[in-house]
């Protein structure tokens, strides 16, 4: 990434919601996950999303105004609620979960003021899959912005019910960075008939397909895999004492978009990537409760520096 481009900001575009353990409720949803990592650690990012009028929407608010860094487009929607997802655990620190229909972040609209910043600003954006589930105002927020937008970073969350065929293709159509999990991975193979054979032969053939430059794939505790069309570099998963594995494709891809606009190597920016994943996995949850001592601790460890140079 050339040195102008990593000083423009990140665009986010996505859901955040409430994960609903019955016990217990949780900020999250991945996007939102990923711009809170991005600000702590120094990155000029912008949060675009929408909430209903609802306490879940005043939670939301009160964490954005006390996050190091936060800086978001936040609408809010007369009808809808503020996104939920019905979480059960299912031991060994893995969840199911159920994702409820027809949310306030299925309904990001253009409005006026993002249009224009859209006109004038320069950004590379951020996006997953699931606020793009239904054909309705997100999905054509996120088609003008990704017009405007001089690269994407595509952080698929195919949970079921939540996607389709046709869809999945135009999502996936020319990303910049493509990042999944093995399990997605399969479902792409299967879906659009990649041919048989571990991921070191689907990948090529995905990027081939869809005009992809990089993918990244995450492999729980097998590591990672990252491919640029000519290359395949592997890394381990770090050795960890997991409490909560919510969140961690989050941290994976905020430690990933971080180092790489400092300019590390890919090698570099896998372990990173990791890091943040490991340490988030340590927590309850998907973001630390004390973010000013959470992220030095982890820049430091790591041997990274908020904007300035990630060391080798």
């Amino acid at each position: 990434m050339s040195d102008t481009r990593a000083a423009q900001p990140i665009w986010v575009f996505g859901e955040c919601l409430v994960d609903d353990f019955g016990d217990a409720k949780r900020l999250g949803g991945a996007p939102f996950n990923v711009a809170c990592h991005l600000w702590a650690l120094g990155e000029t990012a912008r949060f675009i999303s929408r909430v209903g009028r609802d306490a879940p929407a005043a939670e939301i608010r009160g964490l954005l105004r006390r996050w190091p860094g936060a800086a978001a487009w936040l609408q809010e929607d007369a009808q809808l609620p503020t996104g939920r997802v019905l979480v059960q655990r299912l031991g060994t620190g893995m969840h199911r979960f159920e994702i409820l229909p027809h949310q306030a972040y299925d309904a990001i609209d253009a409005d006026e003021e993002l249009r224009v910043r859209a006109l004038e600003t320069s950004y590379l954006l951020y996006h997953g899959s699931l606020a793009l589930r239904e054909e309705g105002p997100s999905r054509a927020t996120w088609r003008f912005l990704a017009s405007r937008a001089w690269g994407r970073f595509v952080d698929i969350n195919l949970r079921d019910g939540c996607w389709q065929r046709p869809w999945l293709a135009e999502l996936l159509q020319g990303a910049d960075t493509l990042k999944c999990n093995d399990e997605e991975l399969g479902v792409l193979q299967r879906e659009f008939g990649l041919g048989r054979g571990d991921a070191e032969a689907i990948l090529p053939a995905l990027a081939q397909r869809f005009g992809v430059a990089e993918i990244v794939l995450t492999c729980g505790p097998q590591g990672a895999m990252h491919w640029d069309g000519a290359t395949l570099t592997r890394s381990h998963a770090l050795s960890i004492s997991v409490v909560d594995t919510v969140g961690a494709g989050d941290a994976f891809s905020a430690g990933w978009l971080y180092a790489r606009r400092l300019g590390a190597t890919v090698a570099k920016a896998l372990q990173v990537a990791h890091g943040l994943a490991a340490r988030v996995c340590a927590l309850e949850g998907a973001l630390p409760e004390d973010p000013q001592s959470f992220y030095p601790a982890f820049v430091a460890e790591l041997g990274v520096a908020a904007k300035g140079a990630v060391r080798a």
